[in-house]
């Protein structure tokens, strides 16, 4: 059987159809729910919704066929398959063929069970945790960015995104500006190449030193990074070789 006609997903990076799993129709699609609180009040003939601006996690299963690989065993491949998508308890990237543009960020963590009615093939489904959203891989393109220059965002929701640039004075504050928005790095974070990752809330320069107390907290506390849907103007002073990676996102489905 050519598994590589058939769809797949990619985790850690191995495909399942390397593995002789092809997968069975039926893939469920899952929106995840946003958090909210609903207070009731007395006098009131409807509740007070206290929105908590995140989403949960979803799971995602993919049923499988898993086919005997000749001179193994199905017992000796699931354990070598089990070897490859438990042993990481990090969210990694995980992609689904049938839209390919996007991934997820998952890990596999349920434990399942498959009965062993065939020696040739085995029945079997693996569930990962994935994050609310999902990401596009033209997303992780670095862009090299001019002052007075815009990145437009594709999609529906803000994204977190990693940008990184050079700091050329120690004597005064470096300011960015997003439609307007400033974002100030203090004097005390000195010159050099700084990285701020919107997404982890973590600013470090060239040999890991965390600078994240002189770039990510304003007079109002953490204030991230953020590119929102549509254009976004950017100009900058006090800094150049500016790099935007934008990490476009959208709900997982």
């Amino acid at each position: 059987m050519n598994f590589t006609k058939y769809p797949y997903f990619q985790f850690r990076g191995r495909k399942s159809n390397e593995l002789n799993m092809r997968i069975k129709n039926g893939t469920e699609f899952v929106i995840p729910e946003s958090v909210l609180d609903f207070q009731s009040v007395d006098g009131r003939s409807s509740d007070i919704i206290f929105d908590k601006n995140k989403f949960k996690d979803i799971e995602k299963s993919f049923a499988v066929r898993l086919f005997k690989q000749k001179d193994s065993n199905i017992a000796t491949q699931l354990r070598n398959i089990a070897g490859w998508l438990y042993v990481s308890k990090e969210y990694s990237p995980l992609v689904f063929s049938e839209y390919g543009d996007y991934y997820y960020k998952a890990v596999c963590y349920a434990s399942t069970t498959a009965a062993d009615n065939k020696r040739e093939w085995l029945d079997i489904e693996f569930t990962f945790k994935c994050q609310a959203f999902m990401f596009r891989l033209d997303g992780e393109d670095e862009r090299d960015i001019e002052s007075g220059s815009a990145l437009t965002n594709p999609e529906p929701f803000e994204s977190l995104p990693m940008i990184t640039f050079n700091k050329t004075t120690s004597t005064a504050d470096s300011t960015l500006f997003i439609n307007g928005e400033q974002y100030t790095i203090a004097k005390e974070a000195g010159t050099g190449i700084i990285t701020i990752d919107s997404e982890t809330g973590i600013a470090y320069k060239e040999g890991g030193v965390n600078v994240s107390k002189y770039c990510l907290i304003n007079g109002a506390g953490y204030h991230p990074i953020t590119l929102q849907p549509g254009r976004n103007e950017i100009s900058y002073n006090n800094m150049d070789q500016v790099k935007i990676k934008p990490r476009w996102r959208n709900l997982a489905i």
